[in-house]
């Protein structure tokens, strides 16, 4: 039975945004769409980050110029559009060794995912998992988070000030986002380089362990994230009450999630577990130590996607 949770008397409303509870949103939104991405490559994190950084690096100089110029009807990403990267960019970028992203962009070549090009890496937009294959695309999946961020946090704050930047930043006509298709899926695709692949890299090389984790926490917070009486700042209502509403998922449950199998999960999960990062609880496992995401995390997050919300902004009210 779910708990009553009562604001004590004292309570003094904090007087900034509800980042932990806006980020818990975007995180399972996030998780949402980068899970598909992870299952197209069978479970390999790093081969999704390289391929997301090679997206926004190949189409930076398209979204530079037809912000610049107000031009937002361009036509979708042909191979002739793009800029090539170079692997030892990338390598950079992502802060893994040359060897390594050689060999996972040599794999992407062979399967088709990125073209045979010697100035560097071009993605192959026609087979972009999820990029295109999701319903409605980036722009449908932006409206849907919006439409979330709404009625999760803006329409049940009490504190209307602390929310008055993410309402006017949301006060747009989302119906309209097809009329510009093309830029708003770059903004969309270049805010999730900037705020999700990054945090993968807090687990060195064991990116498998990174999609995991980020599978664990979103899933132990969903109930948390859609409760308008949790949706606020997790600091400040009785931490016992958060806790029990915490929804433990099992090693089963993430074997599906990300398209693994039961025991690849079952040792990446043990070694969380040895790492006082998450532990085993009846009905599966949950986060104990969420300091990897918070605080620097949840407030990047949210002046990266206020950010993102202005430049759709303009796209919707010129295009």
């Amino acid at each position: 039975m779910q708990q009553d949770l009562a604001i004590p008397a004292e309570f003094a409303p904090n007087p900034g945004p509800p980042l932990r509870a806006i980020g818990r949103i975007v995180d399972a939104w996030l998780l949402d769409i980068v899970s598909g991405w992870f299952r197209f490559f069978g479970g390999d994190m790093l081969m999704v980050e390289i391929h997301h950084c090679a997206m926004v690096a190949n189409t930076q100089h398209l979204l530079d110029e037809a912000m610049l110029a107000a031009r937002f009807d361009i036509a979708p990403v042909t191979p002739a559009d793009c800029r090539p990267v170079t692997v030892t960019a990338i390598a950079i970028g992502l802060g893994v060794d040359y060897s390594t992203v050689r060999r996972h962009v040599a794999a992407m070549r062979v399967a088709g995912h990125c073209l045979n090009d010697r100035r560097g890496v071009i993605v192959d937009f026609a087979g972009a998992p999820a990029f295109i294959a999701t319903p409605g695309g980036l722009p449908a999946q932006l409206a849907l988070l919006a439409t979330q961020l709404q009625e999760r946090v803006i329409d049940n704050d009490y504190n209307v000030a602390a929310v008055a930047e993410l309402r006017t930043a949301l006060d747009l006509d989302f119906t309209r986002l097809a009329t510009a298709d093309t830029l708003v899926t770059m903004l969309v695709g270049r805010y999730i380089a900037r705020v999700m692949l990054p945090s993968t890299s807090l687990f060195g090389a064991d990116r498998v362990s990174a999609a995991i984790f980020l599978t664990i926490y979103v899933e132990n917070s969903r109930a948390v994230a859609a409760d308008p009486r949790l949706s606020h700042a997790d600091g400040w209502i009785d931490r016992e009450l958060l806790a029990a509403a915490l929804r433990p998922i099992s090693v089963t449950e993430i074997a599906i999630r990300l398209g693994l199998n039961n025991e690849t999960v079952r040792r990446r999960t043990n070694r969380l577990i040895d790492k006082g990062i998450v532990e085993r609880v009846v009905g599966g496992v949950v986060v104990i130590r969420t300091l990897t995401l918070a605080p620097v995390h949840a407030p990047r997050l949210y002046q990266e996607l206020l950010a993102m919300l202005a430049q759709v902004k303009a796209v919707v009210a010129i295009g």
